[in-house]
Formats: C-alpha cells, sequence, structure tokens
C-alpha cells in the first residue's frame, strides 16, 4: 500500500477526436430499425435509433468534453495502490464535523453520477441546510472503471468492499465511515456493513442504499404485498435481465463488439439510463413530450458518462465486475446472517429494482432505521434528484448521531 498522490484529469484533444471521428463516420443505414406504431414504445426493442441518432448529433456538434472536465477537477481527486490496485478516488471535506461517507457508484455509471449532489452532501448550508451537517466524502472509482486501473482479474463488490475498507480507514485515516450506494454500491456497501462492521473491528458505522443489493438466503414472501412485489420482481428479470447475464458470463466477447464502437457503447449504456431513470414529466413544459429520458438526464450528462467509459477505455473491464460477482460466490449472505449495522433505505419510483415490502428488507438489514419513500427519482437518485438524495443522507447522519 502507497501514499496517496494528487490527480488531476485531463484528456489530449488527440484522443477526444478520435472518439468523435468514430462517431461521425457510423453507418446509420446498417442499422434498421422495427416498425413501431404510432405512440408505441420506441425502446422495446432496445435503443431507440432515433433519439441515439440525435445524441450522436449533439455528441459531434454541440458537447464539449472540457466542460465535464472542469466540473471534475472542481473537486480534489487521488490516485492510491491498495493491493496492486491503483484507486481513483474524490475526496471532499465537508463543513461539518469530519463524519465520513463513502459513496460508490455502479454500472453504467460513474462518479460523474455525484457531481451535483456532492457539494450539497459536504457544504449543506449552500443549498438550505446546516453547516453542521456537512460530510467528508469519499468518491472512489470501481475497480476497471474510469480513471482506477484495469485489474489483472474480474473482481466483484465483496473484493472491492475489502478495498474500500483499507483506503478510508489506513490511508485515509477515518475511524468510521458510512457507506452508501445504489446499484454495484448497494452490493459494496453491503458488504462493508456485513464484513467490516464496527462491532467486528472495521470501520462501517452504518450504510444507506438505494437499491436492493445484499440478501438474505431463504425469506420467502407470505403476504399479498410480498407475493405481489415478488412476481413483479420475477417479470423485471425476465424482460430486463439478459445484460447482466451477458455481462456475468462472457463479458470478454462483448467487449471485442463494444470496446471500437462509441455509438455502440452509447446504445449499450443510455437504454439502461431510459429504461432505469424516472423518466416521468417534472414540469409543465416537459409534458408534450410525455415520458422522455430527458425528463431526466440530458444529453451532455448523458454524454458526459458515456465519454468517459470511452476516454478511459473501460468499458470492458466495467463488464467483468459482473463475472466478479460469481466467481466470489453471490450476494446472498451466509444462512442465518444479517447485515446489523444501522442501515437507511431510499425507495425511488423509477427504481428498476425496488425494495421489498419492510419484513423483507429487515430479513437481510436487522439493523434497518430508516426507510423513506419519495415522490420522484430512479436508479440513478444522486444523479436525477441530487437535492432530495443529500437532503435523506443529512437526516440519516443526523439519526446516527442521537
Amino acid at each position: 500500500m502507497t501514499d496517496i498522490t494528487p490527480f488531476r484529469v485531463k484528456v489530449s484533444p488527440k484522443e477526444t477526436d478520435a472518439v468523435l471521428e468514430r462517431v461521425a463516420r457510423f453507418s446509420w443505414d446498417d442499422h434498421p430499425m422495427p416498425v413501431i406504431a404510432e405512440g408505441g414504445d420506441r425502446w422495446a426493442y432496445g435503443a431507440d435509433k432515433d433519439y441515439l441518432r440525435q445524441l450522436c448529433r449533439h455528441w459531434t456538434t454541440a458537447y464539449d468534453w472540457r466542460e465535464t472536465e472542469k466540473t471534475l477537477n472542481s473537486f480534489p481527486h487521488y490516485k492510491a495502490e491498495i493491493d496492486g490496485f491503483k484507486i481513483h478516488f474524490i475526496h471532499q471535506k465537508g463543513s461539518g464535523e469530519g463524519a465520513a461517507l463513502l459513496l460508490t457508484h455502479g454500472w453504467p455509471g460513474s462518479v460523474l453520477e455525484f457531481m451535483e449532489a456532492l457539494p450539497r452532501l459536504t457544504n449543506p448550508e449552500r443549498f438550505g441546510g446546516d453547516a453542521k451537517d456537512g460530510l467528508d466524502v469519499i468518491a472512489p472509482s470501481l475497480p476497471g472503471y474510469g480513471f482506477s486501473s484495469r485489474p489483472p482479474k474480474p473482481i466483484g463488490p465483496r473484493g472491492t468492499a475489502a478495498l474500500w475498507e483499507k483506503l478510508t480507514r489506513q490511508l485515509l485515516g477515518y475511524e468510521s465511515y458510512i457507506a452508501q450506494g445504489g446499484d454495484w454500491g448497494a452490493a459494496v456497501s453491503g458488504w462493508l456493513g456485513f464484513d467490516h462492521a464496527l462491532q467486528k473491528g472495521g470501520g462501517c458505522r452504518a450504510i444507506h442504499l438505494n437499491m436492493f443489493g445484499l440478501r438474505a438466503g431463504g425469506v420467502s414472501p407470505e403476504t399479498e404485498e410480498e407475493k405481489a412485489w415478488a412476481q413483479s420482481a420475477a417479470m423485471m428479470m425476465e424482460m430486463e435481465m439478459a445484460y447482466f447475464r451477458m455481462q456475468a458470463t462472457k463479458p470478454q466477447t462483448l467487449s471485442y463488439a463494444l470496446m471500437d464502437s462509441p455509438v455502440g457503447i452509447a446504445a449499450w449504456i443510455v437504454e439502461k439510463f431510459h429504461r432505469w431513470s424516472d423518466i416521468r414529466p417534472k414540469k409543465p413544459e416537459d409534458k408534450p413530450r410525455g415520458d422522455h429520458i430527458e425528463n431526466a438526464h440530458g444529453k451532455d450528462a448523458l454524454l458526459g458518462n458515456i465519454m468517459l467509459y470511452c476516454l478511459t477505455r473501460s468499458f470492458a473491464t466495467s463488464t467483468w465486475f459482473y463475472r466478479g460477482l460469481f466467481e466470489e460466490g453471490s450476494m446472498e449472505l451466509p444462512p442465518g446472517e444479517t447485515v446489523r449495522v444501522p442501515c437507511g433505505i431510499a425507495r425511488y419510483p423509477g427504481e428498476f429494482i425496488p425494495f421489498p415490502p419492510r419484513r423483507m428488507v429487515e430479513a437481510t438489514y436487522s439493523g434497518l432505521i430508516r426507510d423513506e419513500s419519495f415522490p420522484r427519482g430512479g436508479h440513478f437518485a444522486a444523479m436525477e434528484e441530487p437535492q432530495l438524495f443529500a437532503e435523506d443522507l443529512w437526516r440519516f447522519a443526523r439519526a446516527l448521531a442521537l
């Protein structure tokens, strides 16, 4: 394990131009789109060609990576070597008393998900909150993602949790921390709460989740509400998880298909942002277009995240994380065990893997102390609703201090 090194995001014009040239050369005529009835779901077969084409036109004519780079560099970045991994992370001190919040992103996201939420978490007094609630935020890039190094072989959420424990306690010197996450971040945070809890000699004092990650084995639905949830979850698995099976079994084959095609990467990623986000109209001016991806994410935000995958050449190793899960075992806890640290959950209506009813949540997270539902937001909660996300975490951290 080595010292922490400051890092600044800087990508050469040659690299950005190379991506844009491949986007501009893409042959749209080679990709027919099935005829969709008027008013039908244009995303039913996958990424909508019309929207993807609009996005790529914006990519080559209006989007500016330098603005994304500027946003990233408005926060302090570092790299550190931990057990052979070179991990990139943001570490921003807060206005409060030094309580640490460890934020973990997932796939197909990145640390860019936290750009608007991060200043709200560190300096709530700038956004209508109390300066005393300000948190020190650590936001790492998962191994094989973004500016973190490529792992020599797949690593999953449990192995990553061990890296995060060393980063937060041994390198940054925090005695304890709150772990927060959605998507893979929910699984990583769950393992932090299980393997590295304060009562086990670790540093994780609590966890906060916006997706149902780890779960106890052998928990069956009993009530009508629970059975309805289980039936809905099974349907979702059937309709939406083909990508998961591919990335968990043959990620290398997928990488050959997409690594040299920025448009292919964009299609693979943006289809998930469409399906997993709360795309309902937020404002009266949104209503004419109805449910639309840009009700949740503007083109520049989508392209910033896509460009991060393209410029760091990390799409292939990002998908390895799925294979890493199965090589580690699964997301099921050992029989009879629960995550006992204090836990808060946030239910967002657009989440595609919603939490089950409370009894089933408590069967896994027996330390559950906060169960909140929100009127809007989806899978990418910090990115879609940064103020709601931050306010919930202020309240959760405050409750832990009582």
